[in-house]
């Protein structure tokens, strides 16, 4: 699984320890699925033909990406991830910016992984020159 260091500018305080250096790591499927059970929510919505109140449960965008990166975090510093989502509101918000550019980075460079071996893949003949017959 791939990972990616980045230096924090303010850095999470801890007591009376700045920690600036951080590890993330590339999203794991179950990352994605804990990360979207988390951020569902139940509401109410009328519906249209009753007119009744209709229970329905929906997941915040925002909240899934909050939650998938605070599962991407190693560490930072000597604090182990996942971190929790009370101490990632602690974050100055230029560092939380920097944790979310590096995790889009680290996305796009395993998503370009991926591509590539399926291009590689492609033209590929199955051992009968490449024909369908």
């Amino acid at each position: 699984m791939a990972s990616v260091e980045l230096t924090l500018v303010h850095g999470l305080e801890i007591g009376k320890d700045i920690l600036k250096d951080a590890v993330l790591r590339e999203p794991s499927a179950g990352d994605i699925i804990e990360a979207q059970e988390e951020a569902e929510k139940l509401v109410y919505a009328v519906e249209p033909d009753s007119g009744r109140l209709v229970p329905s449960l929906v997941a915040s965008p925002t909240m899934v990406g909050v939650h998938v990166l605070r599962r991407q975090i190693v560490k930072i510093g000597n604090l182990s991830g996942p971190i929790e989502l009370d101490m990632l509101k602690c974050l100055h918000p230029e560092d939380f910016a920097r944790l979310q550019a590096k995790a889009d980075e680290l996305d796009a460079a395993t998503t370009a992984e991926i591509a590539s071996r399926e291009v590689a893949q492609r033209g590929r003949d199955d051992g009968n020159g490449g024909g369908a017959g």
